[in-house]
């Protein structure tokens, strides 16, 4: 009998059809409905911004090179970071995990850069779409961090995930960026002089070196440690700021090339390095992103 109803248990599983491989979650989970909402008005908002940023060449009252570097981060923002957000969105909206890290590195980056326009630029008519952009790219951000499940998205990486590989790359980029920053700011406190960073624009200080020293290098290292230790939130953040190297790294060359543009005096040298520099993250980006499965390990 018992032998007659295991035969019969085998015959039912052997014509149960395989599930292909994916990265999606189960439909009983939750979709981030307010991180969406919030989201998509970032997106009306800096979109709104951008177009302006890029088309109207009176918009900006800085200095020629600052000038073109902000027209650049627009045409990024525009053409590169929205799209991919929409996009990333959408995929999230319907179940992709994958899409989901993709969403939060977008984030991340449109953040970053919305410090860039509220500190760094001379105050123009868009000021307040300035700091609407902030604040709604921060609140998107910490909506659809308080959503994700770390321990659960940590169980649908399997175990060829390459590990050490990413977080040896994040480890590179972020010692190289704190080395050029340190570089440029350490002779300037040692002798009283002006980092060259800040030489030929209006700015007090570099935002750039503030948000880099202050949050997201010191992130990034956190991210580095838990992942290589397996923490869950290591994934999720290593994934994040995977995605926010490869378009930030795309913005600076672009920054670099419509301020040279802008300012022939500026140099475009850097242009070159960077787009290299996001060519190369599409490499640890896309087998992280790869590594995402259905189901979580056993």
């Amino acid at each position: 009998m018992l032998q007659d109803r295991t035969a019969s248990l085998q015959r039912e599983i052997s014509t149960q059809p395989a599930v292909a491989p994916s990265d999606e979650w189960k439909p009983s989970e939750s979709r981030p409905t307010l991180a969406l909402w919030l989201s998509a008005a970032l997106a009306v908002v800096a979109g709104a911004a951008a177009v302006v940023g890029v088309f109207d060449t009176s918009l900006f009252h800085d200095t020629a090179m600052t000038a073109g570097n902000a027209r650049g981060t627009d045409v990024v923002i525009l053409f590169g970071a929205i799209p991919t957000l929409l996009i990333a969105m959408a995929l999230a909206a319907r179940g992709s995990l994958r899409a989901q890290i993709v969403w939060l590195g977008a984030l991340s980056y449109m953040l970053y850069n919305a410090v860039f326009f509220a500190f760094a630029t001379s105050f123009n008519s868009l000021f307040l779409l300035y700091v609407a952009t902030l604040s709604l790219a921060l609140w998107s951000l910490v909506a659809l961090l308080t959503h994700v499940d770390a321990a659960a998205l940590r169980q649908r990486f399997g175990r060829t995930t390459p590990i050490r590989f990413v977080g040896g790359y994040l480890l590179t980029t972020t010692a190289l960026f704190a080395l050029a920053w340190l570089k440029d700011i350490i002779p300037a406190v040692a002798s009283g002089a002006t980092p060259q960073s800040l030489v030929g624009t209006r700015m007090l200080t570099n935002p750039v070196h503030v948000m880099d020293l202050a949050f997201s290098l010191p992130l990034t290292v956190v991210a580095v440690v838990w992942l290589w230790r397996r923490h869950a939130w290591g994934y999720t953040l290593a994934g994040l700021f995977l995605v926010y190297g490869v378009i930030e790294s795309a913005s600076i060359a672009t920054d670099q090339v419509f301020g040279h543009l802008s300012d022939p005096s500026a140099s475009p040298a850097m242009a070159p390095v960077f787009g290299v520099v996001a060519l190369i993250g599409l490499i640890p980006t896309i087998a992280f992103l790869r590594s995402v499965r259905r189901h979580g390990r056993s």
